[in-house]
């Protein structure tokens, strides 16, 4: 979204640098402590917007954000009310007047609206509503009626749109006139008598261009567009692809409905990759922030995965029960199998993750990936075996179990690796293509549950060829 006008040092001007914030939350306390309202008020109006909602947003105490939000212009809290915390932004919502709350909604750019609106429970969500104002409310709905998590939800219906047959100049009054009520003006969208896309073009483009010329004569019928049905990760992969600052948003046939903005994107990426990392780490992803999140919220989101992964390993318990002779010979090396398995697995799981996710390979790609990886797990698995079995030739068992050869030891931890290596070489590259293909989040595959499969997995393999080896029944 565009920045609102704010106030900036002069040293600040010439650097090319927005000014450093020039008071901290602990100043904003003490200030309110003195009553030195008049003094807060001159600084908060006086920092850049930016710098602004990253100090607000620090604060903890609910009465201090309130009281020094009511500080601020109408414009400059509407824009920072958007860059909040959902829980510092339900918190100012009790503790503003229904007056302040109505001002700020209704100047709150329309996806920041939307984005506050559809995170709040369906009751206090309608009561807001009701204090939108003519075309504000208009919008609001349209925009709440796209699916969740749609790119008609990101959007913002505030765009400049012209006709290809408009003069340069007749374009350049237009943006005068809208200018301060729309998200951007670097991209001007060019659109017919019903709306429909015809292309896009570039305020530089305008600007250099002769007054007397057409908005046709820019034209090349290029545009590319989203389509307001679309999950919004789809928005993510065509920025990324046009190397975009904005993206028209079309509905079925066509028709111009709204845009959406690199800021907004740029959330979106990083609440993707919170959530894939949550994920990978094992556990559910949270609405909310780390310190936000209560007590029994943090609980509900761990526990129930880490459950989950304790029912799955108790599958290696009923494994090594089945060999319980072998243990005495074994159980010391197990580490090395188990762990250089996981490892694997994890490494290449994070790999295919990642392609996934940058769109370096699809799921046609499957034959090729596991042929690839058949051989790699192959040679690592060759490789990691001999200094695997020159620890075993150094830390030799001890007391073996009578008809247990230990001389072969070094061959059955050697023979386990090279197995162990590549089947999770080809487990952990294979999921992320099985889960991606039944609809699920590739990044579950990652972490726990990767080293939870190959924990399992390898003790099967490590003892069935060891006890094959060995010639030793469980």
């Amino acid at each position: 979204m565009e920045p609102t006008t704010s106030r900036i040092s002069d040293d600040s001007r010439m650097s090319g640098l927005s000014a450093i914030p020039s008071v901290s939350g602990e100043q904003i306390h003490e200030l309110i402590e003195s009553r030195g309202f008049g003094e807060l008020k001159s600084v908060l109006c006086g920092m850049d917007v930016h710098d602004l909602a990253e100090l607000l947003g620090e604060l903890d105490d609910e009465k201090e954000l309130a009281l020094a939000f009511r500080m601020l212009p109408t414009e400059t809290a509407a824009e920072i009310m958007g860059e909040l915390e959902l829980e510092q932004q339900e918190e100012l919502l009790g503790k503003l007047s229904r007056q302040e709350v109505a001002d700020i909604l209704n100047e709150m750019p329309p996806d920041d609206r939307t984005g506050l609106l559809e995170e709040l429970p369906g009751q206090v969500a309608q009561k807001l509503m009701t204090q939108l104002r003519g075309d504000q409310l208009k919008v609001a709905r349209s925009l709440l009626a796209y699916p969740e998590d749609s790119i008609g939800r990101l959007m913002t219906p505030e765009y400049v749109a012209v006709r290809d047959d408009w003069s340069i100049d007749h374009v350049l009054r237009h943006i005068r006139r809208v200018a301060e009520s729309r998200e951007t003006i670097s991209v001007i969208y060019v659109v017919d008598t019903n709306w429909k896309l015809l292309d896009e073009i570039y305020l530089d483009q305008i600007v250099l261009a002769d007054p007397d010329k057409t908005v046709a004569d820019l034209m090349d019928n290029q545009a590319a567009s989203l389509n307001a049905a679309d999950d919004q990760e789809e928005a993510l992969e065509a920025f990324k692809k046009y190397d975009a600052v904005a993206l028209p948003v079309v509905d079925q046939a066509g028709t111009l409905v709204g845009i959406v903005t690199f800021d907004d994107v740029m959330d979106l990426q990083e609440e993707e990759d919170t959530e894939d990392m949550q994920k990978m780490a094992g556990m559910a992803a949270l609405e909310d922030s780390y310190l936000s999140a209560s007590f029994w919220q943090m609980i509900k989101k761990r526990l129930p995965w880490l459950v989950m992964l304790l029912v799955a390993e108790t599958l290696a318990v009923v494994v090594l029960k089945g060999f319980d002779r072998l243990l005495v010979v074994l159980a010391m090396f197990m580490p090395l199998i188990n762990a250089t398995a996981g490892n694997t697995g994890s490494q290449v799981s994070a790999l295919m993750i990642r392609s996934f996710a940058v769109n370096e390979i699809s799921l046609s790609d499957w034959l090729g990936v596991l042929m690839r990886e058949l051989g790699r797990g192959l040679t690592m698995g060759a490789m990691l075996a001999l200094p695997a079995a020159a620890i075993v030739l150094i830390f030799p068992p001890e007391n073996p179990p009578a008809g247990v050869d230990i001389t072969l030891v070094p061959l059955a931890v050697g023979i386990a690796m090279v197995a162990a290596v590549t089947l999770a070489n080809l487990i952990g590259a294979m999921l992320p293509f099985a889960f991606k293909r039944i609809g699920l989040d590739p990044a579950v595959t990652s972490g726990p549950f990767i080293a939870c499969l190959m924990d399992v997995s390898s003790i099967l393999i490590f003892f069935s060829l060891a006890a094959g080896v060995l010639k030793i029944a469980g």
